[in-house]
């Protein structure tokens, strides 16, 4: 998700990726949002960072699918090739250890440090 602030004139004067009270939620798609981007005085590295912020994001998609795929059956987790399946178990491995560690954690809250 993206949150936004508004100056006086309701225009977008700030983005960031985590709720908190003076912000609040735009769609990714709203033409607002990508106007900022484009005008912003760092539209460059601003738009490098909501990009990496939503691969971050992707990445974890991608690791629930190749779960769902391995549950139904449809994929061997040893069809994937050595590198990605010990990268897999290695960050499977690490948010086990930070559940385990603090419960009170969860992995929404874990992929948004």
């Amino acid at each position: 998700m993206i949150y936004i602030r508004r100056n006086s004139d309701n225009e977008i004067i700030e983005i960031d990726f985590s709720p908190a009270p003076h912000l609040e939620e735009i769609g990714l798609f709203d033409p607002e949002l990508k106007k900022f981007l484009q005008q912003s005085e760092h539209s460059e590295e601003l738009i490098k960072t909501v990009l990496n912020k939503l691969d971050n994001d992707m990445v974890r998609v991608i690791e629930d699918v190749v779960d769902v795929l391995i549950d139904k059956d449809v994929l061997r987790f040893t069809d994937l090739p050595k590198p990605v399946q010990n990268k897999l178990l290695f960050k499977k491995s690490i948010r086990n250890s930070l559940k385990e560690e603090n419960s009170i954690i969860n992995d929404e809250e874990i992929l948004n440090f």
